[in-house]
């Protein structure tokens, strides 16, 4: 009885449909989360997760139309309580910036691996109750 948890709703917007597949695959290998949906670009990104309701947003920063930054502020002001996790494909302050700006929880590179990608997500888990701008960061303070 203790161990069951309530299996937390995953929505993955990337454009690159094989980081997609391999995101999905990463995610369901944890019992606790159930990818729900996914999004080729910002704007089905936006329109899955008010549809949806996901309680983790997996968002690519760079996708055409509406980038993964506008398409996280959307997600976050009709679901603010939905914790996002954003990817990018490049490394830095700024992209780490613009991401906290956009209402990222945590920001994560494509290249991360497995190990990283699971200890990011579990550390933002909205079963745990820790969300916010780079939640694991704020989890070891």
């Amino acid at each position: 009885m203790g161990h069951e948890e309530k299996r937390v709703r995953v929505l993955i917007a990337d454009d690159d449909q094989k980081f997609r597949i391999f995101i999905r695959r990463v995610l369901e290998a944890q019992a606790n989360l159930a990818v729900i949906g996914e999004a080729q670009d910002g704007e089905e990104a936006v329109k899955k997760a008010q549809e949806m309701k996901p309680e983790m947003v997996i968002m690519d920063m760079d996708m055409p139309g509406i980038d993964g930054l506008e398409a996280a502020r959307r997600v976050k002001a009709s679901l603010p309580r939905a914790v996002v996790v954003m990817f990018s494909p490049a490394e830095g302050t700024a992209y780490r910036d613009a991401a906290a700006r956009s209402g990222a929880d945590e920001f994560l590179l494509k290249t991360a691996s497995i190990l990283q990608i699971h200890s990011t997500i579990r550390g933002c888990c909205p079963s745990k109750g820790v969300s916010g701008e780079f939640c694991g960061e704020r989890q070891s303070q």
